[in-house]
């Protein structure tokens, strides 16, 4: 017993525990926005928009700034033109970073407590920042794209879908067809569609062409032979349309 107890605190204690990998929320914060304190008015209310400047990082940034620096205006020289190629520069700083690099570990073997140490960790951090200045020079370039392909990705998501769409409807259209082809010519009048019952549903449709094919005749006399004598290829029309409009309300 004494074992068994051992090795089920022994898994216990050796289970990994679970940590979030975001600090905890700020609970001095969570406390003043309750719900019943939002109910009733008395949660703080948001801070005023900033309209001056600002800390972020421990450095003071004004509202107004470009997206991204100069870096004049940060108190760094400029170690390129104004005018350049930002693949052609980018190249250039990444052989300086490599050159500079080998030359402060030949100044570590040799003399590790020279001043020279200094001055190339001073070199290797302005290389470092001019190299992360042109990256973020590039980013106004990269939300373009960014937009430009998630454009692109629901327009294409929306032409397959209307594809799609378009595909079920030609195939619906086709199996209506099939089935109106497949009903046979020579179907018995359902009962009660020549006398007093009210016709079928489709009949009056029927009604409606004739009258418009009588009218067409020019005269009432035009109109009446021509509902006497109607075609053959209409009579198997209205058979077909007949029988499943019977079907359909058998159905329902």
């Amino acid at each position: 017993m004494l074992d068994s107890s051992t090795n089920q605190e022994g898994s216990t204690m050796g289970e990994p525990q679970q940590v979030s990998a975001l600090p905890p929320p700020p609970m001095q914060y969570i406390k003043e926005y309750t719900d019943d304190n939002v109910r009733k008015g008395l949660a703080p209310k948001p801070p005023p928009p900033i309209r001056d400047n600002y800390m972020m990082f421990g450095n003071q940034f004004q509202c107004d700034d470009l997206i991204v620096r100069p870096l004049e205006s940060q108190g760094i020289e400029r170690l390129h033109p104004m005018q350049f190629d930002h693949k052609r520069e980018l190249k250039k700083l990444n052989m300086s970073i490599l050159v500079n690099f080998l030359d402060l570990l030949d100044i570590l073997i040799k003399s590790p407590g020279s001043i020279r140490r200094e001055e190339k960790l001073e070199d290797l951090k302005l290389l470092f920042v001019h190299m992360h200045h042109l990256i973020n020079e590039y980013r106004p370039h990269q939300a373009r794209e960014t937009l430009r392909v998630m454009m692109e990705v629901q327009k294409r998501q929306r032409l397959e879908t209307a594809e799609r769409f378009q595909k079920h409807l030609d195939r619906v259209v086709e199996m209506i067809q099939g089935c109106l082809a497949s009903l046979p010519d020579d179907l018995p009048q359902p009962e009660g569609s020549g006398g007093g019952r009210p016709p079928a549903r489709g009949a009056p449709r029927a009604d409606l062409m004739d009258l418009e094919e009588a009218g067409a005749g020019g005269s009432c006399v035009g109109g009446q032979q021509d509902r006497t004598t109607v075609t053959p290829k209409r009579d198997k029309l209205w058979d077909k349309d007949m029988a499943m409009c019977s079907i359909i309300d058998e159905m329902t």
